[in-house]
């Protein structure tokens, strides 16, 4: 198995293993993703009230940040500086740097998703939910997952 994607899940539960279960059930329902195998990593993942848990979060939701400043910079690179030229985008490379901006702005998890809060199916932090945060920390998890693919080998003796 190749590993594909990282992710930092923010969800809020009784446990590290009640969180777990519902990062879990989160990418065994969504078809927005689909991995061949979900790894949840303890010793990666943080209990808001953990020291560092705070910079691990601005870290994640910075890596998104950057992802997104970064597919805007190629938007550029094709020509597009405003709004109004988008309908005479490109169709092809241009037009899927586009749709994959606006999955990291209506919250829909991508494999280039770094940090993804599943309390408001969102890649950002509302204001609600970081005072939430600092006002109850207990509950919160931040739950890092490694996700793989099978290589065409791996899924050739996966289908036979």
């Amino acid at each position: 198995m190749n590993r594909i994607a990282q992710h930092r899940i923010l969800v809020n539960g009784d446990s590290f293993e009640a969180c777990s279960d519902q990062v879990r059930r989160f990418f065994a329902l969504t078809s927005l993703v689909i991995y061949d195998c979900i790894e949840v990593r303890a010793e990666q993942s943080l209990a808001a009230n953990a020291l560092g848990f705070s910079e691990a979060l601005d870290a994640a939701i910075a890596d998104n940040r950057r992802t997104v400043a970064g597919l805007v910079a190629e938007l550029r690179k094709a020509g597009i500086e405003s709004i109004a030229e988008l309908p005479d985008l490109e169709q092809g490379y241009p037009s899927k740097v586009l749709h994959i901006i606006t999955h990291f702005l209506d919250g829909f998890i991508g494999i280039d998703s770094s940090f993804y809060n599943l309390i408001d199916d969102s890649h950002w932090l509302p204001t609600g939910t970081r005072t939430a945060l600092g006002d109850h920390p207990a509950g919160f998890w931040l739950i890092h997952v490694d996700c793989y693919s099978a290589t065409p080998q791996e899924a050739a003796l996966l289908h036979t």
